[in-house]
């Protein structure tokens, strides 16, 4: 692909992701005015040391003695980033 034909795809990709967003929003802005729970679904893609790390650090914070609440949270914030978001759902309390 040519580099203006990347451009050009790179375009329609944010373009969809944009569109897939604000429904997403727009969905969970009526699950919410429902007052329904809800859940995000996301996908990410790892790396074969990506995910060795990380479990890694999630053995360390799981065994912790000290801080065990705060060392899960963070290990946890630090997988869940750059997520493909794959879909929502809701249900009644």
């Amino acid at each position: 692909i040519s580099a203006r034909g990347k451009a050009v795809e790179d375009s329609v990709e944010n373009d969809y992701d944009i569109d897939s967003n604000l429904s997403l929003q727009s969905h969970l802005g009526e699950f919410a005015r429902e007052g329904l729970r809800t859940l995000v679904l996301g996908v990410r893609i790892l790396s074969e040391s990506e995910c060795s790390d990380w479990l890694d650090e999630y053995q360390e914070a799981a065994t912790s003695i000290k801080n065990r609440d705060e060392l899960l949270t963070a290990v946890a914030m630090s997988i869940e980033r750059k997520l493909h978001i794959v879909g929502a759902t809701a249900i009644e309390d």
